[in-house]
């Protein structure tokens, strides 16, 4: 275990960032799309419990958690039943079919990993929703769609990976119709000056993570106030998700296999899957520690 684990703490080069990041981001969700989906199911990303709750005291399953989640940010935003969605960074497509099936939406998701959009149409077929949601490899700043073509823009847990996150607002208020909403999850930084340590775990869960940076809850508000949005809601999230990095909730094996086990999943896959392994304590270190955040936006594109 000591190996694998000090090999982590040595110094790596800087986060990928500019041309180099969505062939990096591709790379990493096509490689590790079996382990998320083996591990976490459906929803690739966290769940959600009220205060005092755990999933060691309470046995909160992993689908309830993360399923819930996906129903916060549907209420937070106001998400109507109904609409016409876009989904930035849909995955294997585990909030767009709650959108298209119990909320009645018609979703329209975008990642950049092809094997993840091919899973998440698979996904749809398997449900009857084929023709209510519908996933592509694509660039979530350059879709195509003309403006005002949606009523709904949302991004769970996508904005870590785009490194011009003022084009990614500046875009969703171009595609939102007027009154259209744009509801995000994301992680994020707390505000402020970090010491040196904090820098440096922030620094290694972006190159872990394949993320270029990351914003504060504050600036995100900024950037959607910029971008032209009014009604504009931030909820500090960090409390009732944290618990998803717990290690009976997260699932990620520990790095107790052994250099050996590593450097072969490494030759079989590339080096990017290590990121997987060592997502886990990192994450909860951040949390820990508050140097790591999560919260919900929602924003509304305003009526002439």
């Amino acid at each position: 275990m000591e190996p694998a684990v000090e090999a982590a703490r040595e110094p790596a080069p800087r986060p990928v960032a500019g041309s180099g990041l969505n062939p990096a981001v591709e790379r990493y969700y096509d490689i590790t799309l079996d382990l998320y989906e083996d591990l976490w199911g459906e929803h690739v990303h966290h769940g959600y419990w009220d205060e005092g709750q755990s999933p060691a005291q309470d046995g909160a399953d992993r689908h309830a958690a993360t399923d819930r989640l996906v129903r916060e940010l549907i209420t937070h935003a106001a998400v109507p039943a109904g609409s016409r969605i876009l989904d930035v960074g849909c995955g294997i497509g585990g909030p767009a079919l709650h959108l298209a099936g119990p909320h009645g939406c018609t979703v329209e998701g975008v990642t950049l990993s092809a094997r993840q959009a091919a899973r998440a149409n698979q996904k749809a077929a398997e449900a009857g929703l084929a023709h209510h949601a519908r996933f592509h490899q694509q660039d979530a700043l350059s879709t195509g769609h003309p403006d005002a073509s949606f009523d709904v823009l949302w991004a769970m847990e996508s904005l870590m990976h785009l490194a011009d996150r003022p084009a990614f607002f500046a875009e969703a208020h171009r595609l939102l119709r007027p009154g259209g909403t744009l509801a995000v999850a994301t992680w994020a930084v707390r505000d402020g000056a970090l010491d040196p340590d904090e820098q440096e775990l922030v620094r290694q869960i972006l190159l872990h993570q394949v993320m270029p940076d990351f914003s504060s809850l504050e600036e995100h508000e900024h950037l959607a106030r910029t971008a032209g949005f009014t009604d504009i809601a931030v909820a500090d999230w960090s409390r009732a998700v944290a618990n998803s990095w717990d290690p009976g909730f997260a699932r990620i094996p520990q790095l107790d296999r052994g250099p050996a086990a590593m450097r072969d999943l490494a030759r079989a896959r590339g080096v990017d899957v290590l990121g997987f392994f060592h997502a886990g304590p990192l994450m909860k270190k951040g949390f820990d520690t508050g140097v790591i955040t999560y919260g919900a936006l929602r924003a509304v594109k305003p009526r002439p």
